[in-house]
C-alpha cells in the first residue's frame, strides 16, 4: 500500500517538491529506491553473451552518457588495460570488476546530470529484473538468435561463454524486452 510521496527526480538529484514529481510507494519501496533516478534515463541491456550489447550502446549513446560494461570494467582492472576475449578472466579480477560495476551503477544512477545511463547485465536475476521494471528503466534486449551467438563465441571468445549460452537460451524465464527502439540495422532485439 502506498503510504509515501516518492520523488520522481529525486530532491538529492535537483528534483522538486512540486506535486508532478511524486508517484505513491510503499515506505519499503520508498527507502529501497533511496535517491536513484526513475524512468527511461537508465537503460538495461540484456541478452547473452556475444549478442552485440556494446555495439548495440556505441552506435546508441550520446558522448557524454556514462555506459557500465562488466567487459570494459574488467579490462580496465588488468595491467595491460585489455583482456582478449578468447582468453578466460581469472575469478579475482571478475570479482572486483563485479564490485566496481555495482559502485559505478550506484552512482551513476544518483547524478544530477540530464544523462542517459547505459548499463550492460547480461542475465540480470529475476529480482534485479522487477527491481528494475519497478524503477520503471527501459530494459532493452539484444539477442540476433542462438546460432550467431554460438558462432561468434566460437571464431571471436573464450570456450567457457557457451556455458553462459547455455544458461541464457535454457532458463526457464525468458527476459521480456520493454523496448520501444527499433534499430537502425538488424541488432536482434527481443520486442
Amino acid at each position: 500500500m502506498a503510504t509515501t510521496k516518492d520523488h520522481i527526480i529525486p530532491y538529492a538529484a535537483g528534483g522538486s517538491d512540486q506535486l508532478e514529481n511524486f508517484r505513491p510507494a510503499c515506505q519499503p519501496c520508498n527507502s529501497k529506491r533511496q535517491d536513484r533516478k526513475v524512468g527511461g534515463q537508465v537503460r538495461i541491456i540484456t541478452g547473452p553473451p556475444a549478442a552485440g550489447k556494446a555495439a548495440y550502446i556505441q552506435e546508441h549513446a550520446y558522448p557524454h552518457d556514462v555506459v557500465i560494461d562488466l567487459d570494459r570494467l574488467t579490462a580496465a582492472l588488468t595491467v595491460a588495460g585489455t583482456v582478449d576475449p578468447a582468453l578466460r578472466v581469472p575469478d579475482h579480477i571478475k570479482h572486483v570488476a563485479i564490485g566496481a560495476r555495482k559502485a559505478a551503477i550506484g552512482r551513476a544512477t544518483r547524478l544530477r546530470e540530464n544523462v542517459s545511463i547505459w548499463i550492460i547485465h547480461a542475465m540480470p536475476s529475476p529480482d534485479q529484473l522487477q527491481e528494475y521494471k519497478s524503477m520503471g528503466w527501459q530494459i532493452i534486449t539484444i539477442d540476433p538468435g542462438e546460432r550467431i551467438v554460438r558462432e561468434r563465441i566460437a571464431n571471436e571468445r573464450d570456450s567457457s561463454l557457451h556455458h553462459a549460452a547455455d544458461r541464457y537460451y535454457h532458463a526457464s524465464q525468458t527476459i521480456e524486452s520493454q523496448s520501444s527502439v527499433q534499430p537502425s540495422r538488424d541488432w536482434g532485439i527481443a520486442q
